[in-house]
């Protein structure tokens, strides 16, 4: 056979072929965007083309596969699958480990010739394989003159929140000397000094594996007013005379620069002493209190104000008032406000509050009159505060949303986010990255619809789909 025959030949077959050309039904990669290959009701192979045109919405065009020549690239979808639902920090599912008396700081005493170590009990889940474990700083109540760091209640508090996976810290912290404003005041604001010196010693100690970035915060009566303040007070916020006075911390210096921030807070019958901290931050808070609180005031007043059980009557009151306009220092406290007013203010904001108010004059939800745990109410709050928590482990929560500028493309915040994958329904994707997908729909598909699905750092779990 001549060259010319050969050649001849060959153009020959390959027209034939071409003429001829038959493709796996499927979907491919063109340059000029997807192809999809199908065979009609009688039989016959048809192909369209769904042209990019940077637009969302594919530019449909039916196409002869035997007149055209593609370069055909099978397409292939991302591996995609739900996340299981992980209720993690809400149910008790670890065994809990304990160590007792772990000194975070030393003070000297007021004549500066003795030390006194600054503890805490540690609480922490065993067996557990998580590697950014919560934080839940918990403050004991006493009115900043006594309290029981082992309490039955407090303790019990402490070890559930172990088993919901958290690492509790159980933390005692400085009281007042004597029973007046200025010793109460010097308590107050010390007891936050140490309460920021107990939470940067825990983030100190790699082998508790806390999330720096999920401290939260309970506590009752007293421990209520240090957890709001460690939430909430800054070091402009300290009255003159306490900001002037050297404190007599020894392992802390500076003891409010804070490099953190607390998540949420749950305020067992506690008050402020200042509503202008409520507009440092945005942080949601958690209250439990008694309407006619007679110890911590429900709305605005002074700390047992009216103790129960006693009546001042009306002469000692009235000479009570009468000497404050000249002696301001004769009542113990400074004037506090207590849960109905954070409520209001924070709501008022479009900060997160929620507010379970109770009947009756009872200051200890968790105590009955006669002294006896009132363990209905303890774990209804304790179950509240933990769904609260849980609520908010995440702060900036996946939200699957088209970008504006970009029709094609679809975006999440990833701040908080370790694994994500995705799906389109109607469409194929032109490419995909942690936090963000590129696609492309088809206009004659049924559905039309773009899929996330993933964990977040925290362990939890999440799944978004917005149809189109």
């Amino acid at each position: 056979m001549t060259l010319k025959r050969t050649v001849a030949f060959l153009a020959l077959l390959t027209l034939l072929l071409s003429c001829s050309r038959s493709v796996e039904p499927g979907l491919y990669r063109v340059e000029e965007g997807f192809l999809r290959v199908f065979t009609d009701s009688l039989g016959a192979q048809q192909a369209v083309l769904y042209r990019d045109t940077t637009a969302l919405w594919a530019d449909t065009l039916q196409v002869d596969l035997r007149e055209t020549k593609f370069q055909l690239k099978p397409y292939r979808e991302p591996d995609f699958h739900r996340f299981p639902i992980r209720e993690l920090y809400r149910d008790p599912v670890y065994k809990v480990g304990e160590t007792r008396d772990v000194i975070y700081g030393r003070v000297l005493s007021g004549d500066g010739d003795a030390r006194m170590d600054l503890t805490m009990d540690l609480y922490y889940p065993r067996d557990d394989r998580a590697d950014s474990r919560p934080l839940l700083m918990m403050f004991h109540e006493g009115g900043f003159r006594g309290g029981d760091l082992r309490d039955s209640c407090l303790v019990e508090w402490c070890q559930y929140f172990a088993s919901l996976g958290y690492v509790v810290a159980n933390a005692d912290y400085r009281k007042a000397a004597g029973r007046n404003l200025r010793e109460t005041d010097d308590a107050l604001f010390k007891a936050l000094k140490d309460a920021n010196a107990a939470v940067r010693f825990l983030l100190k100690r790699d082998s508790l594996l806390i999330h720096s970035g999920r401290i939260f915060a309970a506590g009752a009566d007293a421990g209520a007013i240090t957890a709001l303040n460690l939430a909430y007070m800054r070091e402009e916020n300290l009255p003159e005379i306490i900001r002037e006075e050297e404190d007599t911390t020894i392992v802390v210096k500076q003891a409010l620069l804070r490099g953190f921030d607390v998540r949420a807070v749950s305020n067992l019958w506690g008050a402020v002493p200042d509503t202008a901290i409520l507009h440092n931050a945005r942080i949601p808070v958690i209250s439990f209190h008694s309407r006619e609180d007679t110890v911590v005031p429900f709305g605005a007043g002074y700390p047992f104000d009216e103790p129960v059980g006693e009546d001042k009557g009306f002469l000692r009151s009235m000479f009570e008032s009468f000497l404050s306009l000249f002696l301001p220092d004769v009542h113990p406290f400074r004037e506090m406000y207590g849960s109905g007013i954070i409520h209001r203010i924070l709501r008022a904001r479009g900060v997160s509050s929620e507010l379970h108010a109770f009947d009756g004059a009872r200051h200890n939800l968790f105590i009955r009159e006669d002294g006896s745990v009132d363990y209905p109410t303890f774990d209804e709050i304790k179950e509240q505060t933990a769904a609260f928590f849980a609520a908010r482990m995440v702060l900036s929560p996946v939200s699957l949303r088209e970008d504006p500028e970009d029709p094609q493309l679809f975006v999440i915040d990833k701040s908080e986010v370790e694994t994500c994958l995705w799906k389109v329904e109607g469409g194929a994707f032109i490419g995909t990255g942690e936090d963000v997908a590129r696609i492309l729909l088809f206009p004659d598909a049924p559905v039309h619809a773009v899929s996330v699905s993933g964990a977040y750092t925290s362990g939890l779990t999440f799944y978004e789909r917005l149809e189109l």
